[in-house]
């Protein structure tokens, strides 16, 4: 088995009504600036693209066409792995999700743990969460997300790129002051306070060529 992961991060933002650009852009933004041998990046982009087997963005189209044709059976089983993955339907969620949580810090989390997980579990066992706000996108899985983590106390890095503090939600400017964490206006200055504050390591080299 895997060394167990030593920091994990889960970037939330707008994906169902996103294009491919705007779901993927900003993520492999992060992504490079925070790359680290210490930090793990759960990329629900990708992750939820894996679960439904569909290519990366992909997976937006393949749930719309279920929607649109009326599979509902299928749409529930689908978002289900989305966002639960091996999780009993009607569990005790509450119950199910403070286990998840006390486990990460009993027993740690391992990479092939976290490929197994739903969006959810990978919020749960997530250090902090970097979320990504842009005022015209429309999202409800964000949402959802940022209460998971205000309720587990889970920091939320939240990155208003057009818009400023004033302007934003009072209840989401709540969620970030109740998580103890920070709101930004670009992605480099969210992910310089990240890496100061968790005193990130940079890549080794031959990890920066294989990327080249």
């Amino acid at each position: 088995m895997t060394n167990k992961l030593k920091l994990i991060t889960y970037t939330a933002g707008g994906i169902e009504h996103c294009s491919n650009k705007e779901m993927k852009s900003w993520r492999d933004e992060v992504a490079e600036r925070l790359a680290s041998p210490e930090l793990t990046i759960y990329d629900p982009v990708k992750m939820e693209a894996e679960k439904v087997g569909k290519p990366s963005g992909e997976q937006v189209e393949y749930i719309r066409g279920l929607k649109q044709s009326g599979n509902w059976k299928r749409f529930y089983e689908e978002m289900h792995k989305i966002w639960m993955s091996n999780i009993a339907p009607n569990s005790e969620m509450l119950e199910v999700f403070k286990r998840i949580r006390i486990d990460k810090y009993i027993n740690g989390v391992y990479e092939e743990d976290l490929k197994k997980m739903g969006d959810y579990q990978a919020v749960l066992v997530s250090d902090f969460i970097v979320v990504y706000m842009p005022k015209d996108i429309k999202t409800i899985g964000t949402i959802f997300e940022i209460v998971i983590a205000f309720l587990f106390n889970i920091p939320i890095y939240l990155i208003l790129p057009d818009s400023s503090k004033t302007d934003a939600n009072s209840s989401l400017l709540y969620g970030v002051l109740l998580s103890k964490g920070e709101t930004f206006y670009s992605i480099n200055d969210c992910c310089k306070f990240i890496r100061e504050k968790y005193m990130l390591a940079e890549m080794p080299k031959e990890e920066e060529k294989k990327k080249e």
